[in-house]
């Protein structure tokens, strides 16, 4: 069982070097192109979304965690708004 941050989970540095987000998107992206109806920034966040939950749910089957997140708390309660954001 192992605690990560989210930097070694996308990028597959340290501990998570066995989920490498950023990395499996990449490979999936280059291998498998962009669907004619989406432009390409569209499909690479979609395939984020995509593997993100992949990695999750390898990380929930091996027992690791995100350092700093646990089951008590919803994980809405962790993401902060930048209200002055407009992006």
């Amino acid at each position: 069982m192992a605690q990560m941050s989210l930097e070694e989970l996308y990028r597959g540095e340290g501990v998570g070097e066995k989920y490498g987000i950023l990395g499996e998107v990449m490979k999936d992206f280059f291998q498998n192109g962009c669907p004619s109806e989406y432009d390409e920034r569209t499909w690479l966040e979609m395939l984020l979304v995509k593997h993100t939950l992949i990695a999750a749910e390898k990380m929930k089957n091996e027992g690791d965690t995100v350092s700093g997140m646990t089951d008590d708390m919803s994980p809405s309660s962790y993401v902060r708004w930048n209200e002055n954001d407009n992006a």
